[in-house]
């Protein structure tokens, strides 16, 4: 042995700081990555709500190549009986497209005699298609679809800029008063319609389903009893007015009035927040943050609604499908007159493609 030598146990283990220090450079490590993880798991998400897009409007071009126009925003069918006609229950836009979205299954369990909701014989008969819920129709990023949720619906049909009611008359002389966006009750526009041009012309957007749940969630409507602001085809023809009763209801949703959270229940129900929406309010409006807003029957539903909007969980903007069939992102900040013209599809506006 040599002189000297000293010999003890052989170190075993890390000491308390030393553990501690590799805890914390794990756990600045996950703080790091987790957000990286959910931004690549909704730039996925997102990818898909365009996808959903994308087939939409192919679906809607082929439908457009069999029949010269685009299909109707709602048509004409009775609900409780051979004559009884109603402004408000007939089939959407999304339902004759169904055989171009390889949907026929679903499609050939439609009877267009009856409308899908309503009341009886019409729902009865239409309840198999009427409840079926579509993949392809739903935004992955708006958890509030789909599943146990039973929102079948996160993309709707441009009204353009109009807040009326899109047809007038009485159960038996029902009639499209049309709009100033691709879609309408009770009529077809078409390409020939777009003067403004399709690549310049919103077909679709995504909106966020209502969640019963969150009382100031973005996707509910709120409703407004101080009577009708004014009903117009094109809303830029009183700009003052608009923006006017836009506030009263951003002040009622505020205040959490007259809230409903049937956005998204359907695909099949045709109307204004079922199937339609419109470009008065911006994607996700920060001045005027509701989904949607009716006047006058603030108990009633979303079917005559003023204004629905469009919006989406993705950060900074939503997804539109023009009425070429291409997909864009708008952006949040998009200037308001900038949505409106993209709204209208023949009001001569001039857009720039870097305007959006």
């Amino acid at each position: 042995m040599l002189s000297g030598q000293r010999f003890g146990r052989a170190r075993q283990g890390f000491t308390l700081i030393e553990l501690l220090v590799v805890i914390a450079i794990i756990a600045v490590l996950i703080a790091l990555l987790l957000p990286a993880v959910q931004a690549a798991r909704e730039a996925a998400r997102r990818s898909q709500c365009t996808n959903n897009l994308k087939q939409i409007g192919l679906a809607l071009h082929n439908y457009h190549s069999t029949n010269d126009v685009f299909p109707m925003g709602m048509s004409m069918n009775p609900a409780t009986g051979p004559a009884v006609y109603k402004g408000w229950i007939g089939w959407g836009l999304h339902a004759p497209l169904l055989t171009f979205m390889e949907q026929t299954a679903i499609y050939n369990a439609i009877n267009f005699s009856w409308a899908p909701t309503g009341g009886d014989p019409g729902q009865s008969i239409n309840a198999t298609a009427r409840d079926s819920l579509i993949g392809s129709l739903l935004c992955p990023s708006d958890s509030n679809t789909g599943g146990t949720a039973k929102k079948r619906n996160s993309y709707y049909g441009s009204a353009g800029t109009s807040s009326t009611y899109m047809y007038t008359g009485d159960l038996l002389t029902l009639k499209s008063t049309g709009s100033s966006g691709v879609f309408t009750t009770f009529a077809s526009y078409g390409i020939r319609d777009c003067n403004d041009g399709t690549s310049n012309t919103v077909a679709f957007s995504e909106a966020l389903a209502g969640a019963s749940s969150k009382p100031g969630w973005r996707g509910n409507h709120t409703g407004v009893n101080s009577g009708n602001p004014t009903r117009l085809i094109d809303v830029t023809a009183n700009k003052a007015a608009t923006l006017a009763w836009l506030q009263d209801c951003a002040t009622a949703f505020k205040n959490g009035e007259n809230i409903k959270t049937d956005k998204g229940d359907h695909w099949a129900r045709a109307h204004m927040g079922y199937s339609l929406f419109n470009t008065i309010q911006t994607p996700n409006d920060s001045m005027f943050r509701f989904g949607g807003c009716r006047f006058g029957n603030p108990s009633g539903g979303l079917d005559h609604s003023n204004s629905s909007g469009a919006s989406s969980m993705h950060s900074g903007g939503v997804n539109a499908c023009m009425a070429d069939g291409s997909v864009k992102f708008i952006k949040d900040s998009i200037n308001r007159d900038t949505w409106w013209a993209l709204g209208t599809r023949d009001s001569g506006e001039v857009i720039s493609s870097d305007a959006f």
